[in-house]
């Protein structure tokens, strides 16, 4: 991976839109930019300028920012023009002949690593900020992007450092008699702070693959009470048959649905059958199974409930603990009601999928049941599979270390060992100690233009 030579890409999201963002950076992107656009005032780093393109003729916007303060850390300009992706594209050849490079994934992210303006946990929060999926996973990218990770891996590895330096300067004066740079007992407390510290952060942390891509929500009920008008109500689409007939749904069919910054997948699981035959039981399996899937279940009931069948639905998932919403729908059927809410502390909606009475309400109680979780905070930070491994790794070596303490103190040379053992660990967490395949695994994951 070059970074003296300059590249380009499209770094606004592929499709059309408003606006679309070309960005060069190396050291002759501002030449490149003033050889394809042509400036409408003098040029100024970190200032709107307004440019034409020549071909086709068209006002567009020019930023240019300075080395080393830029994103990469080398000189940059970024190109602001209408998103057409036929005006991106024929834009991008214009660059290309003008002498800048394709960027490669990640290119961007690697060469502001490479100099220096960001680490590789911070790099890691742009790419899952990129794929994250949920609000959990934005939080969770968020932390890593603005540095609480970079920030506890730095402290300990200070620690560790400073402890290195002390053990090996003993190493280096052992034949000075009286010559001591630090206490025994006070080198293994440190080591025991060291060591409970990467526990703490290991024990309270969040697995990135553990994170919800998107919360689910379940849909239980007795075969006709409507679960699929609502599904197909709430989701604005025709997904689900809607018959009189009872029994219609028999696989789990299911849809996203969003709001304005939200999204939950609905799942319109098969009605709940009491009749014992063989092809009531799989489905009942499949259904249970489904069930424990979910984020959310929404028991759905009708004007034909009573409250015993109401609590026969709850004996259903009884075990499975998490959010569950009643929603009695065909409300413009309300004359017969049979089932009362008084009894049961649970979330209750009346709506209609027919005449789409509550539905909105019904969307949001959705939403924020859904989306109930402890966001992630710095007391809480998400640790992929890299730096779970990697943490794993640091600590056994600083539990080594203090074995070697504690049984005689008699071997430097073995606890500085597993010391720059710990402390390799550590920095290749945050990759001021990372090898060239490590780096090439982490950004080629990266899209294009970031």
């Amino acid at each position: 991976m070059q970074s003296n030579d300059t590249i380009v890409a499209i770094s606004s999201p592929a499709g059309s839109a408003p606006r679309g963002i070309i960005r060069l950076s190396g050291p002759q992107s501002w030449a490149i930019a003033q050889g394809v656009l042509r400036p409408l005032a003098p040029i100024r780093p970190y200032c709107w300028i307004d440019a034409w393109l020549d071909d086709p003729a068209l006002p567009v916007g020019l930023m240019l920012f300075q080395a080393p303060r830029s994103f990469t850390g080398q000189d940059v300009a970024e190109l602001h023009i209408p998103g057409s992706p036929a005006l991106l594209a024929m834009t991008m050849e214009k660059f290309l002949t003008h002498g800048a490079r394709q960027a490669e994934g990640g290119e961007f992210s690697a060469r502001a690593f490479l100099n220096g303006k960001l680490d590789l946990t911070e790099a890691e929060g742009i790419a899952a900020t990129i794929a994250a999926r949920s609000d959990h996973q934005l939080r969770a990218a968020a932390s890593l992007r603005h540095g609480s990770l970079h920030r506890w891996v730095q402290k300990q590895a200070d620690n560790l450092a400073d402890l290195l330096a002390m053990v090996e300067a003993g190493i280096d004066f052992s034949d000075e008699p009286g010559v001591s740079f630090i206490a025994l007992d006070q080198l293994q407390q440190r080591l025991n702070d060291i060591s409970c510290a990467m526990q703490t952060l290991e024990s309270r942390s969040v697995s990135w693959e553990a994170l919800p891509a998107m919360p689910t929500v379940i849909m239980l009920g007795r075969p006709n009470v409507g679960k699929s008008s609502l599904l197909n109500a709430l989701s604005g689409q025709q997904r689900a048959i809607v018959s009189p007939v009872a029994g219609t749904t028999r696989d789990a069919l299911s849809v996203e649905i969003s709001d304005a910054s939200r999204s939950v997948r609905l799942v319109d699981a098969a009605g709940v059958e009491t009749d014992l035959t063989p092809m009531a039981n799989l489905m009942n399996d499949a259904r249970r199974q489904t069930l424990l899937r979910a984020d959310v279940i929404l028991l759905v009931i009708d004007h034909t409930d009573t409250d015993g069948s109401l609590q026969a639905l709850l004996g259903e998932v009884q075990d499975i603990h998490v959010w569950k919403i009643i929603v009695r729908n065909k409300s413009d059927l309300s004359a017969g009601l049979r089932a009362s809410p008084a009894a049961i502390p649970l979330p209750w909606i009346n709506a209609s999928a027919k005449t789409g009475d509550s539905l909105p309400a019904l969307r949001t109680t959705l939403f924020d049941y859904a989306h109930r979780q402890a966001p992630v905070t710095e007391d809480c930070l998400t640790l992929n599979s890299r730096h779970q491994l990697l943490l794993r790794q640091a600590r056994a070596a600083v539990q080594r270390a203090g074995e070697i303490l504690a049984s005689s103190g008699q071997f430097p040379e073995l606890l500085a060992a597993d010391l720059r053992a710990a402390l390799d660990d550590l920095g290749a967490i945050s990759g001021t100690i990372s090898s060239d395949d490590v780096l090439g695994r982490i950004f080629s994951s990266f899209c294009i233009g970031k």
